[in-house]
């Protein structure tokens, strides 16, 4: 816009010279007239070029008053954003030295065993989800001081699993970036699960404290498991060293099929357990019924004698009956008709009738 301004104000100016050129160098009256003229427009134009110019001028202290504030606006919500921005910086380094300190505790509190804890919790909640409490426990000692994570009660017997599985050299194997590096933390890996296996086999196999003739070995994940059974150590199978040991690999879902089927079994050790108990009471019912039909007999007899003591004593009931009646008749008799002296009668023998 100042540029503009400076355009038309010089193409005046312009004007102006060149008409007071044109009259000093002495034109006609006619051309003074038009000159005149030219005058009175150039004067007008300039009198309204300078009204738009103030008008221009006082637009243009507006927009720049109004520059000016929205700069300073922006200035401000720009230096709040760099002051947010610098603490949430100073936020972020705390919240990372905070966590940098928690892992430095969390490495300072971790047990030795650290490497089965996942495991171990794993393996019992599955064991709590499928099996009764009576039926598992967990960190079951033997004599020898030995702590197995969880034994699996089947009868009189009981079934050792083992969940401190060697994770290190697998993630390593993971982690690996060639494949000369993977190699050796899978041969790292192999050798570390022959170990574990023999481990096992050692401490956990001890059919004496009434351990069945295997233990199993849980393998925390799906994959690690396939490795196992992958993977070889001095060019023999791990599964197959596994197994020779008596050791048996188990992942989370084989694992859940066994406790299944030891599930099962513990259900129809139930059910014989309740048949034998079945079976006893009924031969103890058998036996109160004999005694009750024994003595029930012997009611009978006694009843059956009683009866006939009774039947019997009706009939001499009766006959004495007869005799009293006869008795009273011939009374009456004696007193109608004194007949002879009494002293001449025979006795009576009704006496000897008498029951």
């Amino acid at each position: 816009m100042d540029i503009i301004v400076v355009i038309v104000l010089a193409l005046a100016l312009g004007v102006a010279a060149g008409l007071i050129l044109a009259s000093r160098r002495g034109v006609d009256p006619a051309a003074s007239s038009e000159t005149a003229v030219m005058r009175a427009e150039v004067r007008a134009l300039s009198e309204r070029l300078a009204a738009s110019t103030g008008g221009l001028a006082q637009r243009l202290e507006g927009i720049d008053t109004r520059m000016s504030q929205t700069q300073s606006t922006n200035s401000d919500m720009a230096r709040g954003i760099f002051e947010s921005l610098g603490d949430l910086r100073s936020a972020t380094n705390i919240v990372a030295e905070q966590a940098r300190e928690f892992n430095v505790l969390a490495d300072l509190l971790k047990a030795p065993k650290a490497r089965g804890g996942l495991g171990e919790a794993m393996l019992t909640e599955l064991l709590g989800q499928v099996l009764p409490p009576s039926a598992f426990s967990i960190q079951h000692r033997f004599r020898s001081g030995a702590t197995v994570d969880a034994v699996v009660r089947a009868g009189d017997k009981i079934v050792c699993i083992d969940s401190k599985f060697p994770l290190s050299n697998y993630r390593r194997m993971c982690d690996a970036d060639d494949e000369v590096e993977r190699l050796d933390a899978e041969r790292a890996f192999a050798r570390d699960v022959d170990n574990h296996i023999k481990a096992i086999a050692t401490r956990y196999v001890v059919p004496d404290e009434g351990t069945l003739e295997f233990a199993v070995m849980y393998v925390p994940a799906e994959g690690v498991y396939a490795e196992v059974l992958r993977l070889a150590h001095h060019k023999r199978p791990l599964f197959e060293t596994a197994i020779e040991a008596r050791v048996v690999p188990m992942s989370p879902l084989t694992l859940y099929g066994y406790l299944q089927t030891v599930l099962y079994g513990l259900r129809c050790l139930s059910v014989e357990r309740g048949a034998e108990r079945i079976l006893a009471d009924c031969g103890r019912l058998q036996q109160d019924f004999e005694r009750f039909a024994a003595e029930y007999d012997t009611l009978g007899r006694h009843l059956g004698n009683a009866r006939g003591k009774y039947e019997e004593g009706t009939r001499r009931l009766d006959r004495f009956r007869d005799k009293l009646d006869a008795m009273a008749e011939a009374s009456q008799d004696d007193e109608l008709d004194p007949g002879p002296d009494p002293l001449d009668r025979p006795p009576l023998e009704a006496v000897n009738d008498w029951p």
